[in-house]
């Protein structure tokens, strides 16, 4: 009889989500659909650059797919902003995107994955190399987005990990809100169940998803889910009178703090 309870529960379960896959996909398509068809008359008409309704796209996804955000302190009301944030996940650019107008900087193979690359076309995102030797010219795009008024998001690390701890950042393009004038706003990531507490080894693992996994398949599975909770800590400023690389080892010692002190806490 008790087993015949838990199987009738479990099948519920997957009922359930199933549905909720369903109807967040719908949904989804929807809602991408409506944005882009705005985005496409504030073009055709000239009444802006979209980059309100950039963050209006993000805000509504982040809501379909079941992701709360929790932010703590505000971003500076000095403008434009070079935001940078430790990278756990494609999520992150929805999470970021939805918490400030910008425009971010990603690693060129990115305009070629599926789904993932057009919509970061879209959003008006700066492709870059990420090579040593073209770090001169990457500074460019970088630099002109901010001179014209552009908050930039960018990821230093390079690259994801499993949120736990930060990689070292890569200073070269922290030249570009030196020259720029512009402050630096680090801000710290940190992903957890639903509810505020910790995430499970397995759960951390699917959450801090890597290029080498079909995107597809994992967002499947995410929306198969009924969500997780991101903390963002928006960190103080950071002057652009500071040395390059000194800007950026500022910035990840502030972007590491909260982690260090709340990814295995259990808050409610």
């Amino acid at each position: 009889m008790l087993q015949d309870r838990l199987n009738t529960l479990k099948y519920i379960e997957i009922v359930g989500a199933i549905l909720r896959a369903i109807v967040r996909i719908v949904l989804l398509l929807g809602w991408f659909l409506l944005s882009l068809i705005q985005q496409s008359l504030g073009f055709i008409l000239r009444t802006g650059d979209g980059r309100h309704l950039r963050l209006r796209f993000y805000r509504g996804a982040l809501r379909i797919l079941g992701i709360r955000i929790r932010v703590f302190n505000d971003f500076s009301p000095r403008r434009p902003l070079f935001v940078v944030a430790n990278h756990v996940s494609y999520l992150d650019v929805f999470v970021l995107g939805s918490l400030i107008p910008a425009v971010f900087v990603s690693k060129q193979e990115v305009r070629d994955w599926p789904v993932v690359g057009w919509i970061a076309w879209l959003q008006h995102t700066i492709f870059i190399a990420r090579r040593r030797t073209r770090a001169g010219d990457e500074l460019t795009p970088l630099g002109e987005a901010l001179e014209n008024g552009f908050n930039v998001i960018m990821f230093p690390e390079g690259t994801s990990t499993d949120g736990t701890a930060v990689l070292p950042f890569k200073s070269a393009l922290f030249e570009a809100p030196k020259r720029a004038n512009a402050y630096t706003q680090p801000v710290s990531l940190i992903y957890r169940e639903r509810h505020g507490s910790v995430l499970s080894d397995k759960d951390r693992q699917f959450y801090t998803w890597g290029t080498d996994a079909p995107f597809f398949n994992h967002f499947l599975k995410l929306i198969l889910r009924p969500g997780v909770l991101v903390e963002a800590w928006i960190r103080k400023p950071i002057s652009p009178q500071v040395d390059r690389k000194q800007l950026a080892k500022i910035a990840e010692t502030r972007v590491s703090a909260p982690l260090k002190h709340r990814v295995n806490r259990h808050f409610s």
